[in-house]
């Protein structure tokens, strides 16, 4: 019996070796070949077909045939092989305990071969919480049989694995006394045995004798013992048969289930695909007895013909911290998300064994495993070049994604005709499903794709093809213009970044913030191209050079003048831009934003980093020193003010010469401008700022009557400290003006950092017109954001706010509470308790 096993897994082997997934006739001659090369060793087209089934078996393999084979796979025991027949029978089994134990090897075997062909290491898979309930209720319920079923790629292998190891396995198991019977379908059914019934396969397994009865040895040992046996069949999609034979194997199964009728004593377990259990359906859905033997799960979709629902977020962790060995949290939500489908987790466990550091903010991961599971499911399948031909006609059918991603199939007509097998293996492989509905009352099939990610890449491509790989303004413009209002759009701009970055042609990610894109994209987008150009260095000793070339940095650089200090993608680019920095003009600007988040978390420690990293730095060209900045807040800090730098009196004087350079405004001037409003925060007063703002205005008036995020951004710090030290008419005009502009968002594109600045001058303005609830709100809401973004120095403004609100409410209680709530805030982030920021 081992030896029918040891055939069908060196089998498994060949075609892991040669990458071969659903192997046909064609595949022969290819294997043949490549032994022979391989080997210098010849075994013919015609043996290799009859190892698959492909020619009939007239006798025994040769021993050259089967230790050739076993050195091709590199076996490591070829002597297992000398004896194996292409059918064979056990040795007549005596008692229950030789079909158990004859049961217990089969079930090692078919565990054995899952183990070794798990795409992650068996020990990093889990067992699913949902299967071990469905497969409790069942084995209690008076169920015949019940199938695990679902579309390719949600793990039901490794799940069955798992239920055969808890339940049957291991001298915990629950039902350890009871017999399982865990096998292949491909070791059970054979194209050329399609006259064998389903019991008579089961005793060829068992090796219980032609003549004795499978039904009554099971049945004997329950009266004796009350104890249970369970058949387990995975691998219905492996099985190489014709249509019509494979309808004869669905018979078989389903006289067999009739045979055993109210039979308490036996159970039926099987896996299989949604495809593969449609057709197994319509075999018993005319009868009533067969469906009310059904077991269907407690999680059946009928829209999705699946009863195996995803991972769960807790099943992704317990996963990835496997895997990792890190923090699940760091995780990209939409990462995380995608990694519900275990197909996904083989694929990113590839991703982490070529690269261990391979951990992105930005959906890069997510792109690369989309791009990975098309290569393997389509690209290097049987039949791609039919598949594609087929997958850009469904794209075309859709109006190129414009309309939904559904085709009815009767417009497919002459590609299905064409196309037959490789549609069949789109269908089967869950790259497409069929669909019925209803129009016009009549029944109407159609044809979609699964995942809308898999339709958007391939939307992307014939997009492509459609601009002749002419990747221009005029390519971004049309995605722009046509798919406006479609999620699509978002999609279909990284796909083309990151397909501008593989090519290398930097400079046409210019047109990328050409586009009418909000700021919260636009980080993103910025995140995104970071993380793709250092992905690219890693395999690419030249993008350093490109970027130098194109002057990749030149263009972000400006894209940073937004300063969007509450988006975390924001402050993400900058890290990853600061690490593929070209040089060290572009690098001091990246460590300059960087030390501006150090100096509003207030964090001692992550200043006196960035001041080590950026002492080294030539920063003669920045008309203020973002070194001399940091120094002084860091002093400040720590209990050490300087009060006699030539910086600090200036600003008590409101004297400031590093204002009279007239130098341009872009993002490095102003970085130097906001480093300056912070070391006034730390050492002056609103008033300070304030003249600081109006120098800022006079120099640059025509950027601030743009209405620029960067102006925008300044007025909202105008605004809030004249609300604390110039209430009044004026006040509430420039308050009238900004409320205006933040709530024209269609005409302003607005950082979420400079709705928030606004939301603390519209408290306080509040609070000064005795709107203390509405005042309160507003606090309490950017406070949770601004502790979400550790913007510290933020924080303490509003606990400012909000003691002030209970102090003119006269509400002792709570001005003690907020008080005291702002202490251990400090306390616990280890800022002076006397540090004051912006007295008035």
């Amino acid at each position: 019996m081992e030896d029918i096993f040891t055939l069908n897994e060196v089998k498994s082997l060949i075609l892991l070796k040669t990458g071969i997934r659903t192997i046909t006739p064609a595949d022969c001659k290819r294997i043949s070949i490549e032994i022979s090369k391989t080997l210098n060793k010849n075994v013919s087209e015609t043996t290799i077909k009859r190892l698959f089934g492909f020619a009939v078996v007239k006798h025994n393999f040769s021993k050259f045939t089967l230790t050739t084979l076993a050195e091709y796979v590199n076996k490591e025991d070829e002597r297992n092989w000398t004896n194996a027949l292409p059918a064979s029978t056990q040795t007549p089994v005596r008692s229950w305990p030789d079909i158990r134990t004859n049961a217990k090897k089969v079930t090692n075997f078919t565990l054995k071969g899952i183990k070794n062909r798990s795409g992650i290491p068996y020990e990093m898979t889990i067992s699913r919480k949902f299967a071990e309930h469905d497969f409790d209720d069942f084995f209690k319920s008076d169920y015949s049989f019940t199938c695990f079923i679902s579309q390719p790629g949600y793990g039901r292998t490794i799940l069955l694995s798992h239920l055969v190891e808890k339940f049957f396995q291991g001298e915990t198991a629950i039902h350890l006394d009871s017999t399982a019977l865990f096998l292949s379908a491909t070791n059970l059914f054979n194209p050329d045995q399609h006259h064998i019934s389903f019991e008579d396969r089961l005793k060829i397994q068992l090796g219980i004798p032609h003549q004795e009865s499978l039904l009554e040895h099971i049945n004997e040992n329950h009266k004796a013992s009350g104890k249970r046996f369970v058949i387990i069949i995975d691998g219905f999609s492996e099985v190489m048969v014709k249509r019509d034979l494979k309808k004869q194997m669905f018979e078989n199964i389903i006289s067999f289930i009739c045979a055993i009728e109210h039979n308490d004593s036996i159970k039926l377990v099987m896996s299989m695909r949604s495809t593969t259990w449609m057709r197994f359906y319509d075999c018993i859905r005319h009868s009533a007895f067969l469906r009310s033997k059904w077991f269907t799960g407690n999680y059946f979709n009928h829209n999705e013909v699946s009863n195996v629902p995803p991972l769960t977020g807790k099943e992704i962790d317990r996963i990835i911290h496997k895997i990792n060995q890190s923090d699940v949290d760091e995780l990209n939500p939409k990462l995380k998300s995608q990694l519900k489908f275990p197909l996904y987790i083989q694929l990113y466990y590839q991703l982490k064994e070529e690269d261990p550091y391979f951990n992105y903010s930005s959906s890069i991961t997510f792109h690369e495993l989309i791009s990975r599971f098309i290569q393997e499911k389509i690209y290097k399948s049987n039949y791609y070049t039919e598949k594609i031909l087929f997958l850009k006609k469904v794209i075309q059918l859709t109006e190129y994604g414009k309309k939904a991603n559904a085709v009815p199939k009767d417009l497919l007509i002459a590609e299905l005709s064409a196309f037959k097998n490789a549609y069949m293996e789109l269908v089967s492989e869950g790259i497409l499903v069929e669909e019925k509905s209803q129009d016009d009352y009549q029944p109407r099939e159609y044809v979609r794709f699964i995942y809308p990610h898999i339709f958007e890449y391939f939307l992307f491509i014939e997009l492509l093809e459609k601009f002749h790989l002419q990747v221009n303004w005029t390519f971004f413009e049309f995605i722009q213009r046509n798919y406006e209002s479609n999620n699509v759009r978002f999609h279909l701009l990284q796909w083309t970044i990151r397909f501008i970055i593989r090519i290398g042609d930097f400079s046409a990610l210019a047109h990328v913030f050409d586009l009418e894109i909000n700021y919260f994209e636009r980080n993103y987008l910025i995140l995104f191209i970071a993380e793709n150009i250092r992905f690219r260095s890693r395999y690419s000793p030249d993008t350093l050079k490109l970027l130098t070339e194109h002057k990749l940095h030149d263009i972000l650089i400006k894209q940073l003048i937004n300063f969007d200090f509450v988006d975390s993608c924001y402050k993400e680019a900058v890290n990853v831009l600061a690490d593929v920095a070209d040089n060290d003009e572009t690098r001091a600007i990246y460590q300059s934003i960087l030390a501006i988040f150090d100096v509003m978390s207030m964090d001692q420690d992550s200043i006196a980093i960035r001041l080590t990293k950026i002492a080294a730095m030539d920063l003669s060209g920045w008309s203020i020193s973002p070194y001399e900045v940091c120094w002084l807040i860091y002093l400040k800090l720590t209990n050490r003010a300087d009060s006699t730098h030539p910086m600090i009196r200036n600003l008590e004087n409101f004297n400031y010469p590093f204002l009279e350079s007239r130098a341009a405004l872009d993002t490095r001037q102003g970085i130097s401008y906001l480093l300056l409003i912070l070391l006034n925060t730390f050492y002056g007063s609103d008033k300070g700022t304030l003249k600081i703002i109006q120098a800022i205005t006079k120099l640059h008036p025509r950027i601030f009557s743009k209405r620029s995020a960067f102006s925008i951004f300044m007025l909202n710090i105008f605004g809030l400290s004249n609300s604390k030290i110039n209430p009044g008419k004026k006040t509430d005009q420039l308050e009238r003006i900004l409320s205006g502009v933040h709530q024209n968002k269609t005409r302003f594109k607005l950082t979420e950092y400079s709705e928030c600045m606004f939301r603390m001058m519209q408290a306080n303005q509040l609070r000064l017109r005795g709107e203390f609830v509405k005042a309160y709100e507003f606090s309490n809401e950017t406070l949770q954001i601004f502790k979400r973004n550790e913007l510290n120095l933020n924080c303490i403004m509003i606990y400012d706010i909000m003691i002030a609100i209970f102090q003119d409410l006269n509400d002792i209680a709570k001005v003690n509470e907020y008080k005291y709530e702002r202490l251990c805030f400090m306390e616990e982030r280890k800022i002076p308790h006397r540090l004051l920021v912006t007295a008035g």
